[in-house]
């Protein structure tokens, strides 16, 4: 087998990365509220045939550009409107980047540091998790570390084609997810310059080819959208970023040290094994393209995380840009261990007991919540929690042995650092937790989905195909659009809460609430029909007299 991997390398890369991202893609519902989001997006872009502008709740959806829109929205006309279809783009995504970061590992290094690479991303957790979802940020991320190593390309042959590459690449990341791309890339060219102390490594014409090309590309999109509809859109669509930017929107503020906690945790072990790569000051230019290539990574991680930490906005998402640079830091430390160049310190050994075991036992105690949430409800505060609790996880009893096994296989790789082939031993428990990622996400999300948004997807989707409204009232998501599969509105109030609620509605409206927030909302002409978990469910019927206001749809 070894001398098969060795002559086709790129052939299994791809195996390992289509037997690792693709199963289980439909195991488990959307999640509120990026996921569900996007889909949703897609979805009313097969219904209206409106592929240019993006829409939510068939209403004008700024926040997003439409690129991975278009993609979902192929797989849906593909697979139809789905779990599966939605996070499939990603599934081929994660293939790319595997493909990709094999080749920069096997040119600048060798087929071992590759591999590392390779096992590295797919055996750390949220490096791995995020190419099963069907969020934006995999591809943006993908696009813009295309970008940094085209300037890093640039920087060792200070050609015209990587100018032209490096603008390509950063458009295409413009219209995934939109301008913050611009800052990403300028501040990683900045910094770099200014650590070349500001001598000129660069000519103007091609500084201009890639400004060309970026805006080019990405006009592709608001150029045409500016054409057609006037500035109106775009210019929301840019004030949204700044506020994104300057402000805590939609509740998602968190302290300073948010961004380097969730990459300590999401990213085990590659954070730990990186750890002596992202502390080593770098005062003098790079001599070698290897050494060239490690201050690059090193350089995006650090602009990445400060960027990122100082932004007002913290969501996990953020710093998934760091993944690809961190991932690269740990495979060439291992790397250099393998070659008698740096050893295995004793903190990283700490580390990884610590973090590897509070991860293994929380798997553990998951599996048992039912046995003991009438211990643990008692302590709660929160109705909606504590309801939440009251519906059963459907556990077997035997899925806490996926936890006991991440346990026992730390405790052995921890056992076997003090012999010789460290790197061995690593790439051992790289490929186990590998295996491992996709059978926790199959097995454990379905289960802990009962006790959070199952029971009101299940009501949603109860509604399919009926001529009714269905909303939230209380808590914003969008699972009500795509699992109710809704249609774009018939009636000129039918965004309208107020009238949904006290006019004179002309089909039945169905409402879902946290148990938590009934009084705030119910009324008399609404009857209550069902309850499960932290949901409860009420009906309106229809009001025979408001069919004189219905307009077209």
């Amino acid at each position: 087998m070894k001398k098969y991997i060795n002559q086709y390398p790129y052939l299994f890369v791809f195996i390992w990365a289509a037997v690792l991202f693709m199963p289980f893609l439909g195991a488990v519902h959307l999640f509120d509220w990026d996921e569900i989001n996007f889909a949703e997006s897609a979805r009313e872009m097969l219904l209206t045939g409106n592929y240019q502008k993006v829409q939510i709740n068939f209403s004008p959806f700024k926040e997003k550009p439409p690129l991975f829109f278009w993609l979902q929205a192929a797989s849906m006309h593909v697979f139809g409107v789905s779990e599966f279809a939605a996070r499939f783009p990603n599934a081929i995504i994660g293939i790319f980047t595997l493909l990709f970061v094999f080749h920069i590992g096997k040119r600048w290094f060798n087929a071992r540091f590759a591999w590392l690479f390779v096992l590295l991303t797919t055996g750390s957790l949220t490096p791995h998790l995020y190419f099963k979802t069907g969020i934006i940020d995999p591809l943006y991320n993908l696009f813009i570390i295309f970008s940094i190593y085209q300037l890093f390309l640039y920087t060792l042959q200070n050609k015209a084609l990587h100018a032209w590459l490096l603008g390509v690449f950063l458009g295409l990341a413009i219209i995934t997810k939109g301008p913050v791309a611009v800052l990403v890339i300028l501040l990683c060219f900045i910094a770099y310059w200014a650590f070349q102390r500001f001598q000129k490594f660069f000519q103007i014409r091609h500084l201009f080819y890639a400004v060309v090309s970026a805006f080019s590309v990405s006009a592709f999109w608001f150029g045409l959208e500016t054409i057609e509809n006037g500035p109106g859109f775009l210019l929301a669509f840019i004030n949204y970023q700044i506020d994104l930017f300057l402000n805590p929107v939609a509740g998602h503020g968190q302290p300073f040290w948010y961004h380097p906690v969730v990459l300590l945790i999401g990213c085990f072990p590659a954070s730990i094994i990186a750890f002596p790569n992202l502390l080593q000051r770098s005062v003098q230019a790079p001599k070698t393209p290897q050494t060239q290539l490690l201050f690059f990574m090193r350089l995006c991680f650090w602009v990445v995380l400060i960027l990122f930490s100082i932004v007002e906005t913290k969501i996990v998402h953020y710093s998934s840009l760091c993944y690809i640079p961190l991932t690269f830091l740990a495979a060439h430390f291992l790397f250099q261990i393998s070659e008698r160049q740096k050893n295995w310190q004793f903190f990283q050994a700490v580390l990884f007991a610590l973090v590897g075991i509070v991860l293994a036992v929380l798997i553990v105690a998951i599996t048992f919540i039912d046995s003991f949430k009438l211990h643990l409800i008692p302590l709660i505060k929160d109705d909606f929690a504590v309801a939440s609790l009251q519906v059963s996880g459907g556990w077997q009893g035997w899925e806490f042995l996926l936890g006991l096994s991440l346990l026992l296989m730390i405790f052995y790789t921890l056992a076997s650092l003090r012999k010789v082939e460290k790197v061995k031993f690593i790439s051992t428990f790289l490929i186990f937790q590998s295996l491992l990622i996709p059978c926790l996400l199959a097995v454990l999300a379905p289960r802990i989905e009962q006790y959070s948004q199952a029971p009101a997807i299940n009501f949603f989707k109860s509604l399919q195909d009926k001529e009714v409204y269905i909303e939230t009232l209380g808590y914003k998501s969008y699972a009500q659009n795509f699992y109710g599969r809704t249609k774009p509105p018939s009636h000129e109030n039918a965004k309208n809460i107020d009238w949904l609620l006290h006019g004179k509605i002309d089909k039945d409206a169905y409402f879902s609430l946290h148990v938590n927030n009934t009084k705030d909302h119910i009324n008399s002409t609404m009857e209550l029909i069902g309850q499960k978990g932290g949901f409860v469910f009420y009906r309106r019927l229809v009001q025979p007299d408001s069919l004189e206001s219905k307009i077209k749809p």
